[in-house]
């Protein structure tokens, strides 16, 4: 899956300036359009939220698990007419595909690429909302969803907005307010600072929702009934068996570490692997981390980047509750 919506040259040239509100196109997440009579009852067996839920007026988050609820994807599901859009990052949003695909075939369900259709954007920062009142648009609460012209506004969180658009529209939108752009990187530093964790291919199939903080940010029903994967996240809530949370790390650093990257955490004298990098976005030597860590610890702990030993980390508050 490849964007084409937005050429390499014009992303080139936006900014990670940006102080205050802003637009970013986010060619690396991708929608799936998923049709048919079976679409909600067969995503409800297959993800961890509650499709039944789902209204004409919100969207949920939710992720999608093999047998041992170890994640492929975590998403953002909406209605768009008789079909359900399913978004996310391009290499979650391609290896739950292959899965869906799979499993799809014993239901009336279908699922529909739309890189030629759809386009993503993002628009967060300081005054945000503003900038929704200053193009005309209904600003929505958290969690819910509205219509603006040419597609769909969800806020994630406060000031923090996923834009889905048709094509010819987020064209003539970029077009017509260039003023607002900024980088994709601006706003995933955004997305970091909310604690909203996505996978890149280096990190599918390695953890259980939970360990990427799902429940609090109501990701996971737990009282939806059967999915697949479900029985592994019942009992890392109900028999304490989650281990492991993800946290905000902050660094000055000229690093950007991949996915999968090793986190040090020092014990006396000693450094020893505590944990790995989830996402990491650097601006201008300010480096933005989500990492998997033990959920025990210490706000005071002393971190650094395997890879990068001056890469000295600061741990950030969550913005929710763990609990």
């Amino acid at each position: 899956m490849q964007s084409s919506w937005i050429s390499a040259e014009q992303l080139a040239q936006l900014s990670n300036d940006a102080e205050q509100a802003f637009i970013s196109p986010l060619p690396a997440f991708h929608v799936i359009r998923i049709s048919g009579p079976d679409q909600k009852k067969y995503l409800q067996g297959q993800t961890t939220c509650d499709i039944n839920t789902l209204t004409e007026n919100n969207f949920l988050r939710g992720a999608h698990c093999d047998a041992k609820g170890k994640m492929w994807a975590t998403f953002h599901l909406w209605q768009a007419g008789d079909d359900l859009l399913y978004a996310g990052f391009r290499d979650e949003i391609q290896a739950s595909l292959v899965q869906l695909k799979k499993f799809g075939v014993f239901s009336k369900v279908s699922f529909h690429d739309t890189q030629d259709q759809l386009a993503v954007l993002g628009v967060s920062g300081p005054q945000a909302d503003s900038l929704l009142a200053t193009l005309g648009w209904t600003v929505p609460e958290r969690g819910q969803l509205v219509a603006v012209p040419g597609g769909q506004l969800m806020a994630l969180a406060p000031q923090h907005y996923l834009l889905v658009l048709d094509i010819a529209a987020a064209k003539q939108l970029i077009t017509a307010q260039p003023g607002l752009l900024a980088a994709p990187t601006r706003f995933l530093a955004q997305h970091i600072q909310h604690g909203l964790p996505y996978l890149e291919q280096a990190l599918i199939g390695e953890y259980v929702p939970q360990n990427l903080n799902l429940q609090a940010i109501d990701a996971i029903s737990f009282s939806k009934g059967c999915y697949i994967g479900q029985e592994m996240v019942a009992r890392m809530k109900y028999l304490g068996k989650n281990k492991r949370a993800t946290y905000i790390l902050k660094a000055q650093s000229a690093e950007t570490p991949a996915a999968g990257s090793d986190i040090e955490v020092q014990l006396e004298q000693n450094w020893r692997r505590s944990g790995v990098v989830v996402n990491a976005v650097n601006i201008h030597g300010e480096l933005f981390v989500l990492a998997v860590l033990p959920n025990d610890t210490a706000s005071d702990a002393h971190l650094r980047l395997a890879s990068a030993p001056d890469t000295l980390f600061r741990l950030e508050a969550l913005p929710y509750s763990l609990n």
